[in-house]
């Protein structure tokens, strides 16, 4: 008898979203890796199907029994590895090959639905490159990472003999369902819910002036901009938040909601913050758990940066009070869009050196193959503006990913030059009003007076 589960409710509203844009790829989320010379075939092949074995959301499909959507169990038979060989492909050409796996989209309904994980092997002569794509369904940033380091150890394990080596699972994705079910019909529950009245309560979500008219339907096509900040800002910003009071990221969201508010003239405003519902049991689980919260700020013209981080924190830490209630009920209930612009904090370091270090473009050696780690842009585009300051223990990164549906690439790097000149301000000295720190640079403020007369 084929077993069915309980879907989260953030896996329903990703179900619903799927539903309404079956042919979408907006929610895939992907990561690869270049193999020289290309990876035995039959080794890593069964590395992909122990991953399906371990982590059951990657061989599930889903369908509506009784008109709610569940999650259909199957067996790690149902995810294989697909071989391309590209012999002649050039670099160019194996990176358009890369981009169409990646933004082929899920079959995930239908009468012949398919698992949420593709892995694709695209192999020339010399080399190969590795992918595996993954839909949002089931899957979360972290989980990427989980993914990557569990397909290393197996093939590993595998080319030498052994089996993988694998901490164990202490819990599992239904764990989670089970969880948030028994927390909405709890006083707790309420509670949040309660909260989240309360910060949604007359809110505006910051929203930025845009390069065209906003489409009437979204094509989730997005492209990002990145800035390593120059590491003695970095260790700035470290050393100010601290002497503030606040994390990096606090210190770094408040500059960001203080660029926002001086592009929109908004002072009342939301942004959102994927926030993770993840336990420490489920570290090692595959699955779904982000859950966005709502950052609610107000500035005036004496807020100073100190002002601004001090107020972020705040927001963090009464957000992270009640990050267990479902984003997708509060949004629901509000029936009108509560954020357009996210900011959230990536570390890197989380599953052990090989993978820190990957990250950061050092090669991996695994079993003979020099393993390259590639970054592979997904659908940027699903909200208008997502910051991501991507923090390991030598570079702080700030990436802008912007809908090119609203934005040129000129006006995303004109607003990185912003956010980093107040950065600047805020570490030179915190108690500097936002509203007084220089968004141009003196050299950029001579050229535009220039361009002016």
């Amino acid at each position: 008898m084929t077993e069915t589960r309980p879907l989260s409710v953030g896996q329903e509203s990703l179900w619903l979203l799927h539903k309404l844009a079956p042919d979408s790829a907006a929610y895939n989320l992907a990561g690869g890796a270049r193999m020289t010379p290309a990876p035995d075939v039959p080794t890593l092949a069964r590395a992909v199907r122990a991953l399906s074995a371990r982590h059951d959301g990657l061989r599930s499909t889903f369908a509506e029994v009784d008109g709610h959507p569940r999650r259909v169990v199957r067996g790690p038979e149902r995810n294989h590895l697909d071989v391309r060989d590209v012999p002649d492909a050039d670099d160019e050409r194996l990176w358009e090959l890369v981009l169409e796996v990646t933004r082929e989209p899920f079959a995930l309904s239908g009468p012949a639905p398919a698992t949420p994980l593709r892995a694709v092997l695209l192999r020339r002569r010399e080399d190969a490159v590795f992918l595996m794509v993954t839909h949002h369904i089931v899957t979360d940033a972290t989980s990427q990472w989980v993914l990557w380091r569990d397909l290393i150890a197996a093939y590993r394990g595998f080319a030498e003999g052994t089996e993988p080596d694998w901490p164990p699972l202490r819990a599992g994705y239904d764990d989670h369902v089970a969880r948030e079910a028994r927390l909405l019909d709890s006083p707790s529950g309420h509670r949040m819910a309660e909260h989240w009245r309360t910060v949604c309560a007359g809110a505006t979500a910051a929203e930025l002036p845009t390069d065209r008219p906003r489409p009437p339907f979204p094509s989730f096509s997005g492209a990002s901009v990145a800035r390593r900040l120059p590491d003695e800002l970095a260790e700035g910003v470290r050393a100010t938040a601290a002497r503030i009071g606040v994390s990096p990221f606090a210190f770094l969201l408040g500059a960001f909601q203080g660029l926002l508010y001086r592009h929109t003239g908004q002072s009342d405003f939301t942004v959102g913050c994927p926030a993770s519902t993840r336990r420490a049991a489920a570290r090692d689980v595959v699955g779904y758990y982000v859950n966005p919260i709502l950052l609610r700020s107000g500035f005036a013209r004496h807020t100073t940066f100190a002002d601004a981080a001090v107020a972020a924190n705040h927001q963090v830490r009464q957000g992270m009070a009640s990050a267990a209630y479902p984003y997708p009920l509060v949004a629901r209930e509000a029936a009108a869009p509560l954020f357009r612009i996210a900011a959230t904090m990536v570390t890197a370091d989380r599953f052990g050196p090989e993978l820190e270090r990957a990250v950061a473009g050092e090669v991996m050696h695994v079993s003979g193959v020099k393993m390259a780690y590639q970054q592979i842009p997904h659908m940027e585009g699903q909200c208008d503006l997502t910051v991501e300051f991507t923090q390991d223990a030598s570079a702080l990164v700030v990436v802008f990913r912007y809908d090119t549906d609203l934005f040129e690439p000129s006006t995303m790097d004109r607003l990185l030059d912003h956010f980093t000149r107040l950065v600047e301000a805020g570490v030179a000295d915190p108690l500097t009003k936002v509203t007084r720190a220089p968004l141009v640079s003196a050299v950029e403020r001579q050229r535009l007076l220039a361009m002016g007369s």
